[in-house]
């Protein structure tokens, strides 16, 4: 291996590995979302905004300007609680609560009687606005007039309607139409109430209005007569049944007063006497009993205390002599061990002592328990008292349930007696009330201003539907970038890359289609005149896009100061991410730095692209060096680019993985770490394939390639995680493809080829890409 070239510096062993420093331009664990974060969501989905915005705006002006003018004819009714008060007594028919009563109205106003009650009126059904209605509607409404009238004028009930008469009604398409039109709102603070009837004719629209207030108005009365007449009626027949059930009462309470031979009511009197007396017995017996049970009670429970934890007893902490028993246990436990740490517990002395500890606790065992045995005799006693007491209370309930069955019986027969003579009394009265209020005709209801013919329509309103469908087209473009924002859970920009994986950024690629002054530069690229993009920073030296690999570079030089990373590693996430081409340009700007050749292997041995892009052969390659048919020297092949040699990967092998997991894999790499300045390796992506897993460990630093609008935060997560795991060294990330204008990166350049740099918070930017595949190689 003396023919391959040396690292700048000489031969030598690498320098230890470092942590990378992380550099952010803000603060990782800042989450605050600010309004320029809300600006660049905008920004990034306006198409969505404007495409809402101007829909929502164009079908509003095509529905205002095409729909027919609409009239809305307005009158005003006042709706009093009460009607006037002409006569001192109640009327029959009763408001409701003032709540329940002006919402009782106003569904009246909107009901199909009336609707059916005024299209009859105004035979609405030979009116052209309304001629699509069926014809069974007209008769439905007519049926439902006459049967009105005829409940207002006649004293005699109408006839029933015919049968299917009332689903006529509730099925006319006529009135479905007439209630659609009709709008019924109250004035707020006020017991005044506006009907409005919209129609596209205004006279008509007038004179509907004012006849719903009339009709209203007409039923109300209806109701008050039929409902006073309904009343007269069932008032006769109570009246009549009161009579029959006073007369029955008073044989009854006659009858019971003669077989008791009870005269006079001084033998109430007494007999009430004698019953006060035994009820303030009861009621003595019943205060004992209850003090007994509250004993009972006191003394169960510290009996149940004594039988489960006896040394907690008030009784027995309170008892002298267990005190002192207690006290005598202590001391001579004290003593024995005091002796014990000296003697042996067969000492004469020690076990002196120890049969005063039994005796002693033989006598706190008596002193205790004839302390529980007096609890269980005072509850055993108390439990006794409660009983005698109990029955006591029990006969003396007895004789005075005996005692006053006579009495209770005459008081139940005399206010049978007594409510039977004060509801005929008062339904007497009530009947003779109702018939003097059938006579009187007073409405509760009148009208404050009748509707007047309209001059302008009330709808559309032109200007304000354009005003909201402005404002409703906005806001619903808003909302929607929004939700798709929400729904998005790819990686966008840099803030995001350090807000969600803690790395830093070291490159943001654009995409072609943002960098609007190099599109002439992008169809140059597609003929062919500079090559494609994994060159691009050879090829034009000059450029903004070498000059933005640079900044990369140095980016990436500067993550560990001391120590440069020398063995760099390219994974993604998935294929077509764009690893190859910027791992190709990242080593063609190190070889341009001067500080020493730079090799470039290709460790993606299952879809190779290295040997294509730089024109080598791609056999013998890394398969052939890891399976031992060839020899460093003869796979390290020199490019045209000055400074960088490539490893091909070779033929593709069966076992890409076993052959990265061996010994001759790390022994290699440390080797060309020591010969090369650096030594950057296109890794397959990270998941499906474990290839980039068994390489990231053996280099010492890993750039993870995240593809924008492409690579999603669960699996940018799962890849830093997975390489944590394997404790490998990830130097930071590089988002490519990315949006410039739409996430909100700043942008500028000078000249065609002059110094240019496109940065999100310092950091370094690659330029524009020669094509969308190229891009994503």
């Amino acid at each position: 291996m003396s023919d391959l070239p040396q690292a700048h510096g000489g031969v030598g062993p690498p320098p230890p590995a470092l942590e990378p420093t992380r550099v952010y331009a803000y603060a990782p664990d800042q989450d605050e979302a600010h309004l320029r974060d809300y600006w660049r969501v905008l920004v990034r989905h306006r198409w969505t905004v404007v495409t809402v915005f101007v829909a929502t705006v164009l079908t509003a002006t095509i529905w205002t300007f095409t729909t027919k003018p609409i009239y809305t004819g307005t009158a005003t009714l006042r709706i009093e609680r009460e009607s006037p008060k002409v006569l001192k007594f109640e009327e029959v028919v009763q408001s409701d609560p003032e709540d329940d009563y002006y919402q009782t109205q106003y569904r009246i106003l909107q009901s199909r009687t009336i609707a059916n009650r005024v299209i009859g009126m105004l035979a609405l059904d030979q009116h052209p606005e309304f001629q699509n209605t069926e014809p069974r509607s007209l008769l439905a409404g007519t049926m439902a007039w006459a049967r009105e009238t005829l409940v207002r004028f006649l004293p005699m009930p109408p006839p029933p309607p015919p049968e299917g008469a009332e689903d006529l009604v509730q099925e006319s398409p006529l009135t479905r139409a007439f209630l659609e039109r009709l709008t019924v709102r109250p004035v707020r603070n006020a017991r005044l109430v506006e009907v409005s009837f919209e129609s596209e004719h205004p006279e008509l629209a007038a004179r509907v209005a004012n006849t719903i207030a009339d009709a209203f108005i007409a039923q109300n009365l209806d109701l008050k007569v039929e409902a006073t007449r309904s009343a007269s009626q069932f008032l006769a027949r109570q009246l009549d049944e009161a009579r029959v059930k006073l007369e029955d009462a008073e044989a009854q309470l006659t009858a019971f007063l003669q077989q008791n031979e009870i005269l006079f009511l001084g033998a109430e009197g007494r007999g009430g006497e004698r019953q006060d007396l035994v009820t303030q017995q009861l009621a003595v017996l019943s205060d004992a009993l209850m003090k007994a049970r509250a004993t009972r009670i006191e003394k169960e429970g510290a009996f149940a205390q004594a039988r489960g934890n006896v040394e907690a007893l008030p009784a027995v902490l309170s008892n002298p002599v267990v005190g002192t028993l207690k006290d005598q246990l202590v001391k001579l436990e004290g003593e024995y061990r005091r002796l014990g740490e000296v003697f042996k517990p067969d000492y004469p002395r020690m076990r002196r002592i120890e049969r005063n500890i039994a005796e002693v606790r033989r006598q706190l065992a008596v002193e205790t328990g004839k302390i529980v045995d007096s609890l269980e005799a005072d509850y055993r006693a108390a439990l006794r008292t409660e009983q005698e007491i109990q029955r006591a209370v029990d006969a003396q309930r007895a004789l005075v349930l005996q005692l006053g069955t006579q009495m209770a019986q005459y008081r139940l027969l005399r206010r049978e007696v007594d409510t039977a003579q004060g509801l005929y009394t008062s339904l007497l009265t009530r009947l003779k009330e109702t018939s003097v209020a059938a006579s009187l005709l007073v409405s509760n209801i009148s009208i404050v201003d009748r509707a007047e013919v309209p001059l302008r329509p009330s709808r559309p309103r032109k200007a304000l539907n354009l005003l909201l469908a402005c404002a409703v087209g906005l806001f619903g473009g808003v909302g929607l970038a929004f939700f798709r924002e929400y729904l998005d859970t790819t990686i966008k920009d840099a803030r995001e890359v350090e807000s969600t994986l803690r790395l830093p950024t070291l490159a943001v690629v654009p995409a072609l289609e943002t960098v609007e002054r190099q599109r002439a530069r992008r169809r140059a690229l597609a003929n062919g005149e500079t090559g494609p993009f994994a060159l691009v920073a050879h090829n034009d030296a000059g450029s903004i896009l070498t000059e933005a690999f640079r900044n990369f570079r140095t980016s990436l030089l500067y993550s560990s100061p001391d120590h440069p990373p020398r063995t760099i590693l390219f994974t993604s996430l998935q294929p077509a991410d764009g690893k190859t081409s910027l791992a190709t340009n990242l080593a063609i700007v190190l070889g341009q730095l001067g500080a020493g050749d730079v090799l470039l292997v290709d460790g993606d041995m299952r879809k190779p692209r290295l040997h294509e892009v730089l024109d080598v052969p791609q056999t013998p390659g890394l398969s052939t060096f890891l399976t031992g048919q060839a020899s460093l020297e003869e796979v390290v092949k020199p490019t045209r680019i000055p400074n960088l040699f490539v490893i091909p990967s070779g033929q593709v092998p069966l076992n890409p993985a076993e052959l990265l997991s061996s010994s001759r894999a790390r022994s290699v790499l440390d080797d060309l770490g020591r010969r090369f300045a650096h030594v950057v390796l296109d890794a397959p992506p990270l998941f499906g394939v474990a290839d980039a897993m068994v390489l990231a460990p053996k280099v010492e630093g890993v750039i993870l390639v995240l593809r924008h609008g492409r690579s999603s935060r669960d699996a940018a997560q799962r890849a830093v995680a997975n390489l944590a795991g394997v404790r490998a060294r990830l130097l930071g990330v590089i988002l490519n493809d990315v949006d410039v204008k739409g996430a909100g990166y700043y942008y500028q350049y000078y000249g065609a080829y002059g110094y240019g740099g496109y940065g999100y918070g310092g950091y370094a930017a690659a330029g524009p890409t020669a094509s969308r595949s190229g891009q994503g190689d």
